[in-house]
């Protein structure tokens, strides 16, 4: 026969924790409730300040060129303007081709015969004359000259 149980003994430590078991499938998504009814709009908040301001954009292409327009009259003439100095002389052409020679004209008559008186003699100058010598025999056949009728006095 058995004999009676004996009393129990001391409850052991608690054992290690074991892994985790695998997450179950998401459950279906349920339908959406009613929308609820809209509230009072509220007061509108003060203007915050403005911006700093950006950069300027890059300039646009040009656009086509219009048609022209039409001329309009033309202005009053302008006063002429000063004379300008005259320029340099240009160099001189090239002679041009001698002409043919025209014919004889008729003889005319013979004019009356001229008297010339002569003048005071002039002595001639040596080679080795100085130059006021020069001069004084020179304006000596030019008074000669103007006594006799030859040429004019000044």
């Amino acid at each position: 026969p058995t004999g009676a149980t004996g009393p129990s003994g001391a409850t052991g430590p608690t054992g290690a924790t074991g892994p985790s078991g695998a997450t179950g499938p998401t459950g279906a998504t349920g339908p959406t409730g009613a929308t609820g009814p809209t509230g009072a709009t509220g007061a509108s908040g003060a203007t915050g300040p403005s911006g700093a301001t950006g950069p300027s954009g890059a300039t646009g292409p040009s656009g086509a060129t219009g048609p022209t327009g039409a001329t309009g009259p033309s202005g009053a003439t302008g006063p002429s303007g000063v004379t300008g100095p005259t320029g340099a002389t240009g160099p001189t052409g090239a002679t041009g081709a001698t002409g043919a020679t025209g014919a004889t004209g008729p003889r005319g008559e013979t004019g009356p015969s001229g008297t010339i008186t002569p003048g005071a003699a002039v002595a001639n100058v040596t080679g080795t004359a100085t130059l006021t010598d020069m001069v004084s025999s020179f304006n000596s056949l030019l008074s000669s000259l103007r006594s006799a009728g030859v040429i004019r006095s000044q």
